[in-house]
């Protein structure tokens, strides 16, 4: 059955053809072709889903039959099938958030299970003759007055009287609720989320959103360098920009465009100085984008190379000789956090940075690779791991703010991000 068939008729009852015809749409595309491990999990749960066989979709099968673990594996040492259907979630994400997927028959994961679910889109009309009969304020149904019939005369009484009297004090009763229950809402506190966007949120007009481009090797050092000589970055001449870096924009747009903020989106390489200065700016990226190695330069916590030692890592001015939060610019990217290997971690440094001169605000997301960079984006896109900084966000926004992050990488994939230290001066 071809898909625009599953488009055009809702009430039509889905069939394994469409649904194969619909995953290997989605196995063929960009967002897919370079991850094998996404690819083997999507075919897997939904041949499994097929055939019939969706109570056996389980963590510990997964990791035996597409990812070759030993039968008596440790699920909670390792994380390979959770890291993989967190890719996998990300990456349908992506392609289903590009328009020209919109009306295709859409897969997904069940929310806390590894099973498929296959729903037919939406028809373009649906939404609008829900809303028949509404007006425009917030889809509330109005009855004009000539809409109303007296069926007998209306008269006064004595009980009628006290009818309005009764009426009277569960109307007052009522509008103090209301006013307690707004105060409430005005006065409780703001999320860790809202309060980390605020000073964008407010800002009138566009924010712009610049991507780091695709790094041409490992930075390095300025010929004579000093303490204070940023690392060299070196760019391909390639237009497209780092996968990590895209589904964090992707992340950042989401959260962006849900507050009303209109965004405009460019390439680290086209922003100059003075677009920094016309709006908020969010720059995503660490040592692919020149932006975020210059504006983090002066911090408590900054983007550095240890060009001796072959490491990327971020600084602490408090403590410049450690090197705890690194990465090795000379190891393979072959097998990165292997089972069985030793533990590999990334770090992300994520700074809003208050600029005293354009009393805008700028934001830096990058990790030192690209794992640091994505868990970066999940953080800052996700109310409840923002909740657990909730204290040490600064009310006022003018305060610089920093956020160091870790994560576990397993079999090339980014684990939960863990908040590893908080600067607020």
């Amino acid at each position: 059955m071809p898909r625009s068939a599953v488009a055009e008729s809702p009430g039509e009852k889905l069939n394994p053809e469409a649904i194969r015809e619909q995953l290997e749409s989605i196995v063929q595309d960009p967002a897919f072709r370079s991850s094998k491990r996404s690819i083997q999990f999507l075919r897997y749960v939904v041949e499994k889903t097929l055939s019939g066989d969706a109570d056996q979709i389980k963590e510990r099968t997964i990791g035996v039959e597409v990812f070759g673990r030993p039968p008596s594996y440790d699920t909670n040492e390792d994380h390979i099938v959770r890291t993989a259907a967190s890719e996998l979630r990300k990456r349908l994400a992506i392609y289903y958030g590009e328009e020209k997927h919109r009306s295709e028959l859409r897969m997904s994961l069940v929310p806390g299970s590894y099973i498929p679910q296959f729903k037919l889109p939406e028809p373009a009309g649906a939404v609008a003759e829900t809303d028949a009969g509404m007006d425009g304020v917030g889809g509330l149904a109005t009855i004009t007055a000539a809409e109303l019939e007296l069926k007998e005369p209306l008269v006064v009484s004595a009980a009628t009287e006290r009818s309005w009297k009764n009426w009277y004090t569960v109307s007052t009763v009522a509008v103090v609720l209301l006013v307690a229950v707004f105060g409430y809402l005005w006065f409780r506190p703001q999320s860790a989320q809202a309060l980390f966007w605020k000073p964008v949120v407010e800002t009138p007009g566009a924010v712009l959103l610049a991507v780091g481009d695709v790094p041409n090797g490992p930075p390095s050092s300025t010929p004579g360098e000093t303490a204070s000589s940023l690392p060299i970055i070196h760019k391909t001449s390639s237009t497209t920009v780092p996968f990590a870096d895209a589904v964090t924009t992707a992340r950042v747009l989401g959260v962006l465009q849900l507050q009303g903020k209109r965004v405009m989106i460019r390439r680290e390489e086209a922003s100059s100085f003075t677009d920094l200065r016309e709006g908020p700016v969010v720059l995503i990226g660490a040592f692919n984008n020149e932006w975020s190695l210059r504006l983090t330069q002066q911090l408590r916590y900054s983007l550095a190379l240890d060009a001796e030692k072959h490491l990327i890592y971020i600084k602490d001015a408090k403590n410049p000789s450690l090197r705890t939060w690194s990465w090795a610019t000379d190891k393979s990217t072959d097998d990165q956090g292997a089972a069985g290997g030793p533990v590999l971690m990334d770090y992300a440094l994520i700074s809003r940075i208050w600029n005293s001169e354009t009393g805008h605000v700028v934001i830096v997301v990058g990790g030192l690779y690209t794992y640091g960079t994505e868990t970066a984006g999940e953080f800052l896109s996700d109310p409840q791991l923002m909740q657990t900084i909730a204290k040490q966000i600064p009310k006022n926004s003018h305060t610089n703010l920093q956020i160091v992050l870790g994560t576990t990488v397993t079999d090339a994939v980014a684990g939960p991000p863990k908040v590893l230290a908080v600067s607020a001066e």
